[in-house]
């Protein structure tokens, strides 16, 4: 097989907008990718499937056709069969469809992401090329060190942003140095969709030198942010609900709780004694010891709704059943 080496993409034909599947940058890596080589040509990021590319003098289509819908596929073959110009192609994967094969066929120019897709795309086609993809790590920052940090998770499609701006409030009237530390959702599975619209909220609450988002967290990446934090924040329309099981995993492990109370918030949900109540706090405790109070007394009422007080719960006999037997 011909060695070759990799080209760079500033070596083009005046590409004039990079095309994607996905828009969203915090649900795929080829839809970041895309997001930083269109910032580094200078050109429009575009949808596939918003009919703006079409008008495009030299596009360069970048996805992957292997996550497509079958719908997608269906628009996508349909915009190949209306439109006639030479885009260019930047393959990221290849399973050897009709539709890739007909984007192959179509293009001016295929890069290939890696020298498997070179392998088999090669003889489809007269000017192949290796390409590559960089770090796509946009957010190179160090976490700064910070009297207190605040830390929250399992925000998705609920952001409280007026809470949380009572919240910052606070912080700045502390006069200590401060950073808050997010997180969209908790579990390797939960979906990320919400996670642009939490950082995008979350941004105008605390702006860019104190925010560190941290998109999903594993249980054990939760576990040690809720070990590690001044406060734990949380607010929900009404207040706080027995079965917030956010809520109930950081007084479980102690964090020190910000949430919003009501009259349907668990009885042993009480302002400075288990948690606070952000709309009845006026200053944030700062010494060690209310701090240390306020966490044993957060796991002291963690008691009341443990797993074995649940399945005690359930597996209790009913009232009509116990007089049966």
């Amino acid at each position: 097989m011909t060695t070759h080496s990799p080209v760079a993409l500033h070596d083009r034909q005046a590409i004039d907008a990079v095309v994607t599947h996905h828009p969203n940058s915090f649900r795929s890596g080829v839809a970041r990718f895309n997001q930083i080589l269109a910032d580094r040509l200078g050109v429009p990021l575009l949808s596939l499937f918003d009919g703006t590319f079409v008008s495009s003098r030299r596009p360069l289509l970048s996805f992957k056709v292997s996550e497509m819908s079958h719908q997608e596929r269906a628009v996508l073959g349909a915009v190949l069969e209306r439109n006639r110009w030479k885009a260019e192609l930047f393959l990221h994967d290849w399973h050897g469809t009709d539709l890739e094969k007909d984007l192959v066929a179509r293009a001016a120019r295929v890069w290939c992401g890696n020298h498997q897709v070179l392998e088999d795309v090669q003889p489809l086609h007269h000017d192949v090329r290796l390409a590559f993809s960089p770090g796509l790590m946009l957010d190179q920052r160090r976490y700064q060190p910070a009297e207190i940090t605040v830390f929250s998770f399992g925000m998705a499609q609920k952001v409280r942003t007026d809470m949380f701006g009572r919240l910052k409030l606070l912080l700045d009237k502390s006069g200590k140095s401060y950073a808050a530390y997010v997180s969209a959702a908790n579990h390797e599975t939960a979906s990320m969709g919400d996670a642009e619209l939490v950082f995008t909220e979350m941004l105008k609450v605390f702006g860019p030198t104190r925010l560190y988002f941290l998109g999903n967290l594993s249980d054990v990446a939760i576990y040690n942010q809720l070990v590690s934090t001044t406060f734990f924040a949380a607010f929900f329309d009404g207040g706080v609900r027995a079965n917030n099981g956010s809520v109930a995993a950081a007084m479980d492990h102690g964090a020190v709780v910000i949430t919003n109370l009501d009259a349907h918030s668990p009885p042993h949900y009480q302002h400075m004694r288990t948690v606070i109540d952000i709309e009845q706090a006026t200053s944030l405790p700062s010494d060690l010891l209310t701090l240390r109070r306020l966490s044993l007394a957060a796991m002291q009422a963690s008691d009341a709704q443990s797993w074995d007080r649940l399945v005690d719960l359930v597996c209790r006999p009913s009232a009509q059943s116990a007089t049966a037997s």
